[in-house]
């Protein structure tokens, strides 16, 4: 074989390579940080539910030692 037929593929395995890199990094945008990010925001929903009923509490506590 020679160099240049070598060279070519060597590129060719170079651009397979790269086309796959490329096809996962789309998978990792397109998939995997859409759900994270409802998952996430699902959390931050529950935070702020325990937030909210841990203010009423105090605020249940604040009136009754006010009474």
């Amino acid at each position: 074989m020679s160099r240049n037929t070598e060279n070519r593929e060597e590129i060719l395995k170079i651009h397979g390579a790269i086309d796959l890199i490329n096809q996962r990094i789309d998978t990792i945008e397109n998939n995997h940080l859409s759900h994270m990010q409802k998952d996430i925001d699902r959390i931050q929903y529950i935070l702020a539910a325990v937030g909210l009923g841990v203010a009423a509490q105090v605020l249940v506590l604040v009136t009754n030692l006010l009474a």
